[in-house]
């Protein structure tokens, strides 16, 4: 949020709330208001326009500054109040100064903190009425600082002034609010996180017919109910549980409840958590932490797959002759649920009922993953779904999507966290999830598995990939966690072998955004989650690209340093995530944490002979880097060819499609990889120990003390 000078930021949120209502409730469309950006007057900055319309920023002082031309007659900021803009920038830019109008002074200055390292293209909104002085209209000029030091390096695209949505003018009003509850949440799970209750439950399985829950009371058992807790609900403030079972205990206390998974119509019992409650005149209070469903017997016997190498790939398609000729063996798909189920009949669509509610399956949809899905089974492909849920800002309320997609969730996501806000959240969710689980399960395999569930993508940078709104890394954590339940949940229903696995960019304890959240905490609070209420046998999907995904020399990355401190987590240091896998109280029963690479890939800057070489020797490092952990079973390398959208990076195996000289031509890390787990490893890689600056392979593994700071 803005930093407002010099009126509080509470006034000014309730101030651009109601504002932003209002001129949202004016049934008017404005049209877009282009901007032209002016080398003229620049200060400190080099600007350069690119091919489709966007332009280059490389600031090279303290105070790097551009202006932009108003299209048209001007800005009324009645109608059109929000400067909006697409960027990517692999450095990060830090905070913005916007100065709307000609008058260059505090009152007409708006500070914006939000426009971090974006490593892909994504939006950016600034409410041009957020300022202390209102300017004079038209706004003719705008001065826009990009960054507050040299050696900055952004892209941006699609400059202009637009109408506020009524989506933007909903959450502006209620931001405070939000925060404030958000706050307490907080403060509310990090005491139960920590409370030691008085009661247990020792045990919570599942099977085809019924819930069973074993605990153990101590002193009398007076009051004391069983609580079904459904994920909607918020055990630090239960009022009113779902439903309410007595307990039976014997001598010494212990006591089982079974609860037929029929026994209610409207919600799936499987998801439910249950807690030892005791009743006062106000309801309940929890006296023993909540437990999910931690064992379950599945339908099936399904086998384990054992892909034949950790080598995989992503951006080919699973039938092009490269996946038999580089010798692939795992690969990633995209699920997009929001296109997936309907709420009302349609052509196409077929009903499919779940947990006593009908909704409706786009079957053409669902052929498409099913054609991918059968082919990567042929290929004895080992497939990892990630799971996305698309931001949909013109769906119609109560949509499959509008329901399902987190109500927080704001404008600048590309993709939002599943609603536990509402039984009727979890629910859509919930049958979408089913479907899929169910579907790519079956003991027949008529339309292929999938062997691991990637819940959304790089949460640490949720905000933009997975966003539920303003969060504190704990309370944004409980949500994730929940999402990664109901995938286990159902998925073990059909698959004993079924594991979800959390998603996360390189950044270890380094934000890349002031919206990120630092990855190790996120897994902190996950295994709090996991310890608190029930494991589970999630893992890790990792994407450790270089600290400078422009810079393919990663065994060189300063911040890769070899403890649970370090900034970042890449090719270089992956001997960190290794051991913090294998931390006791960070193991599944006793194993490690499997740990998947999902998504990394090594930059060329240009066709250079020399930077394709050491992208490739960038490759031979990384697979010496993996190749002895254990607790990494797959390797997904991004991306099978350059890709103009990814901001000017040449990560791919091959060249561009559109290449003037050589489209899709070979790179010599494509040779690279094609040899790796051959016998020709040691000659095609011999190229690359010079340019590491090594004699031999074997120096690469770190074989020293991974220090263990206290967490």
């Amino acid at each position: 949020m803005p930093i407002r000078c010099p009126i509080s930021s509470s006034l000014a949120t309730l101030w651009m709330g109601v504002a932003l209502l209002f001129w949202s409730s004016l049934d008017i469309l404005h049209a877009d208001v282009t901007l032209t950006p002016l080398k003229e007057g620049a200060n400190q900055v080099e600007l350069t326009p690119l091919e489709n319309g966007e332009w280059e920023v490389r600031t090279t002082g303290p105070d790097p500054y551009f202006h932009v031309r108003v299209e048209g007659e001007g800005l009324d900021l009645v109608k059109e109040s929000v400067l909006s803009f697409e960027y990517i920038s692999l450095t990060g830019v830090g905070r913005m100064l916007v100065f709307v109008g000609p008058v260059l002074d505090i009152p007409h200055l708006i500070m914006h903190q939000g426009v971090g390292r974006r490593e892909g293209w994504g939006a950016q909104a600034i409410d041009l009425r957020d300022t202390s002085a209102k300017p004079a209209l038209p706004v003719k000029t705008l001065r826009l600082t990009w960054g507050e030091a040299p050696g900055l390096v952004a892209r941006f695209r699609n400059l202009k002034v637009r109408a506020a949505t009524a989506q933007e003018a909903e959450l502006a009003a209620t931001r405070e609010t939000r925060f404030q509850n958000d706050r307490a949440l907080a403060k509310r799970l990090r005491k139960y996180l920590g409370q030691d209750f008085p009661q247990q439950l020792s045990s919570v399985s599942a099977d085809p017919s019924q819930i069973k829950i074993e605990g153990r009371i101590t002193g009398s058992a007076e009051a004391l109910w069983l609580a079904e807790v459904p994920m909607w609900e918020d055990i630090t403030a239960l009022k009113q549980p779902a439903s309410l079972h007595a307990i039976n205990a014997d001598a010494q206390g212990a006591f089982t409840v079974s609860v037929p998974r029929d026994a209610v119509k409207d919600r799936d019992l499987l998801l439910s958590g249950w807690a030892v409650v005791q009743r006062t005149a106000e309801g309940v209070v929890p006296v023993s932490a909540l437990r999910y469903v931690e064992k379950q017997t599945p339908r099936a016997d399904l086998p384990l797959m054992r892909p034949r190498s950790k080598k995989g790939l992503g951006g080919c398609d699973f039938d092009h002759e490269d996946m038999d000729r580089l010798g692939i063996t795992s690969v990633t798909l995209n699920i997009l649920l929001n296109h997936l189920l309907f709420t009302s009949p349609g052509e196409g669509r077929t009903p499919y009922t779940y947990a006593g509610r009908t909704w409706y399956v786009n079957e053409g949809v669902l052929a498409g993953y099913d054609r991918y899905m059968t082919l990567a089974a042929r290929k004895q492909l080992m497939v990892s779904a990630i799971i996305l849920l698309p931001q949909e800002r013109e769906a119609a309320a109560g949509s499959w999507i509008k329901v399902a997609g987190h109500p927080h969730a704001e404008p600048v996501g590309l993709y939002v966290m599943p609603n536990f806000t509402t039984q009727e959240g979890v629910q859509a969710y919930a049958a979408a999830m089913n479907l899929i689980t169910e579907r790519y399960s079956r003991p027949d395999g008529k339309y292929g598995r999938v062997h691991h569930w990637i819940m959304h993508n790089e949460v640490n940078s949720g905000f933009y990939w997975t966003n539920a709104g303003d969060k504190t890394d704990l309370t944004y954590l409980g949500l994730y966690q929940k999402s990664m339940r109901v995938a286990w949940l159902l998925a073990g229903q059909y698959d004993a072998h079924a594991k979800p696995l959390i998603s996360l960019e390189h950044g270890w304890t380094l934000k890349l955004d002031p919206r990120a959240y630092a990855g190790r905490a996120l897994l902190e609070h996950l295994v709090q989650f996991s310890r608190k209420e029930g494991d589970f046998p999630w893992g890790i999907a990792y994407h450790p690209y270089a600290e400078d995904l422009r810079n393919p020399r990663a065994w060189e990355d300063p911040g890769a340093t070899f403890d649970f401190n370090a900034p970042f987590i890449t090719f270089k240091n992956m001997e960190v995530l290794d051991a913090w896998a294998r931390l006791p109280r960070v193991a599944y029963q006793g194993q490690p944490r499997e740990i998947q690479l999902t998504e990394q890939g090594l930059n060329s800057p240009d066709y250079s002979e020399k930077t394709l070489a050491e992208q490739a020797a960038g490759m031979a490092y990384a697979w010496k880097k993996i190749e002895s952990l254990p607790t990494v079973t797959a390797f997904h390398y991004h991306l099978w060819a350059d890709d103009r959208s990814e901001g000017g990076l040449r990560l791919g195996l091959r060249k561009f499609r559109d290449d003037a000289e050589d489209p899709l031509g070979i790179k010599p890390i494509w040779h690279l990889y094609r040899a790796i787990g051959t016998p020709e490893w040691e000659k095609a890689s011999a190229f690359a120990l010079p340019i590491l600056g090594i004699k031999s392979w074997e120096e690469v593994p770190h074989r020293g003390e991974i220090m263990n700071y206290e967490l």
